[in-house]
């Protein structure tokens, strides 16, 4: 009785078929995974700009500076008839002391330069900051929103503007006045970087 032969594959064309499988693969894998770990990115970003309008629009709500008139403005720091008992010209708060005043809490923040420092929704978060710690990130009522943000965090600092572009006048000595106050808030998107916003508070 004549044996009727199978065709197949041997076992070296099973191995070169494995080998070449495993390289497509390899090839595909090294290829698409950045694309999926970097797909997350735009919702990252998001996240970040929202964030950042909300801090941002709550900050530039407050006062110039504690120094000044906090009821409707008509006293305003550095202004030539803003004076003590003495006669002298009440000066804005220096770059030095800016940060919360006495230690209030965050929801009796009332001018720009108390919210200097960094906010953070968790302990690594927390870790990373690269200026002084400041809390855990809070909405505009002091309730802790760190559980809308994990990984987040928001670094702000503020600073006096004297770019002449800005029309800044100057004093009598020639120094110019401190009416600009610049507010840079940079969130930290978890490992998807930094983003930075910037914007302007006017003595006014």
């Amino acid at each position: 009785m004549a044996v009727k032969k199978v065709a197949g594959f041997t076992l070296i064309e099973s191995i070169i078929a494995i080998v070449i499988l495993g390289l497509a693969m390899i090839t595909l894998t090294s290829f698409l995974y950045p694309q999926i770990a970097q797909s997350a990115k735009p919702y990252y970003e998001v996240r970040a700009s929202a964030l950042a309008n909300s801090l941002m629009t709550e900050i530039l709500s407050r006062n110039f500076d504690d120094l000044s008139d906090h009821d409707g403005g008509e006293f305003r720091c550095g202004e030539d008839d803003y004076l003590d008992t003495q006669g002298n010209i009440i000066s804005c708060t220096p770059s030095a002391a800016f940060g919360p005043d006495n230690f209030e809490p965050p929801e009796l923040f009332n001018d720009v330069d108390d919210y200097v420092g960094c906010w953070y929704t968790t302990n690594q978060s927390k870790a990373n900051c690269r200026v002084d710690e400041a809390g855990n990130l809070n909405d505009i009522f002091g309730n802790n929103i760190s559980n809308d943000y994990l990984g987040f965090r928001a670094e702000i600092s503020v600073n006096y503007d004297y770019d002449t572009r800005l029309g800044v006048p100057a004093e009598g000595g020639g120094l110019p006045r401190e009416i600009f106050k610049v507010v840079t808030v940079v969130i930290t998107a978890s490992q998807y970087g930094d983003f930075t916003f910037v914007a302007h508070r006017g003595n006014y």
